[in-house]
């Protein structure tokens, strides 16, 4: 085995690309809500920053993405161990992810103490708040643990192969068909099946062999060059088409159409991430916290939104670059000041706030930080 240790540029690019995306479309669908709340936005205005969202929406399947491309890399020929495999998980993603849990469902006591109970049993145990895909990724952790001789025994072309079928499938029967007879059908159809694996199987299938067999990844990329160039422009028009003609109205990353526009935007972003020296300590910091970023930044928009909307300020579009840059470097900080604290990590993730984040490439050792 090569054991030399280097920098992995692309997974610090795509992660750190991957958490700014969905900051910036919660920070447009947040900010332009409040706007419309105080004044007329133009037309064209109002479809722009629309079209933006839509693509922006292969932010989380990328974050699916990073998690297994992380378990196929780091794990090729390795025997998993269950125990310490998961209780780290459990420790730095699940609690914290619980933490926010709770948190999120604090404005519900002003309501009633039942009606906080319950917001926190959806939010824990059904992912109703933004965090739910650290839910889609635990269930990934089991089927890695339980599957991954059989992963590792099949070609991987037939299993991608499956897995896009299975995932298109799935996710058909959701954006193209109306609500069935049973119970809370229509809150499944509206929500819930963005929860369920099925939905993601084809993020975790390509990413968890393209981790296993990273230098074939690699040359790839670069001999269809223009193929990856090209490829985000493609899938950006008909995701675009789809979306405006009403073809797919969903208003969220879990679209049919969105599968092969998320390969191609991470295509594209790994592509960049080869070619570039040094990744800039800006986008390193961001891959640092991304985690942290993720479970906070809607909690210091809504705290922005509540500022402007007591003090009647309207700054039009320039709302929606407040909330990004604001939601950003209030989480940073209040990672980096609870991270000072033995509790903190169990609150925001685990960051190590005195030394650098360092990325073996050993494929016996691979420690990256954030969600792994």
């Amino acid at each position: 085995m090569d054991m030399k240790k280097k920098h992995v540029n692309e997974i610090f690019f795509l992660r750190s690309i991957a958490c700014l995306s969905i900051v910036l479309l919660h920070s447009i669908a947040w900010g332009t809500e409040h706007i419309r709340h105080l004044s007329k936005l133009p037309e064209f205005l109002l479809m722009i920053l629309d079209s933006v969202n839509v693509f922006l929406y292969y932010g989380t399947p990328a974050f699916i993405f990073i998690t297994a491309f992380i378990l196929g890399y780091s794990y090729e020929g390795k025997e998993i161990a269950f125990k310490p495999f998961m209780l780290k998980r459990v420790k730095f993603i699940l609690i914290p992810y619980l933490c926010m849990a709770v948190l999120y469902a604090l404005p519900f006591l002003l309501i009633s103490l039942e009606q906080f109970t319950l917001k926190v049993f959806l939010n824990a145990v059904i992912g109703d708040f933004h965090a739910y895909f650290v839910l889609i990724i635990f269930q990934f952790y089991f089927l890695f643990i339980l599957f991954k001789k059989w992963f590792d025994s099949r070609s991987p072309s037939l299993v991608i192969a499956g897995s896009l079928i299975i995932n298109i499938i799935y996710l058909s029967i959701f954006n193209f068909t109306d609500p069935i007879n049973v119970w809370y059908s229509e809150y499944i159809w509206e929500r819930f099946y963005w929860i369920p694996f099925p939905g993601w199987i084809f993020y975790y299938s390509l990413a968890y062999y393209t981790g296993r067999h990273y230098q074939a990844m690699i040359t790839t990329i670069s001999k269809y060059k223009n193929l990856i160039l090209a490829a985000p422009i493609i899938t950006s028009i008909s995701l675009l088409s789809l979306y405006h003609s009403e073809v797919i109205i969903i208003h969220s990353s879990k679209r049919v159409d969105i599968l092969l526009h998320t390969i191609s935007i991470i295509a594209l972003v790994i592509y960049i991430g080869i070619k570039l020296k040094k990744i800039p300590s800006v986008l390193m910091l961001i891959s640092k916290y991304s985690y942290g970023i993720y479970l906070l930044h809607t909690l210091y928009m809504a705290a922005l939104i509540l500022f402007f909307a007591l003090t009647s300020i309207n700054l039009g579009v320039f709302t929606i670059i407040i909330l990004f840059f604001g939601s950003i470097i209030c989480s940073i900080y209040t990672i980096y000041i609870l991270n000072l604290f033995s509790f903190g990590k169990y609150i925001v993730g685990n960051v190590n706030v005195n030394q650098q984040s360092t990325v073996k490439t050993s494929k016996s050792n691979v420690n990256m930080r954030g969600v792994t």
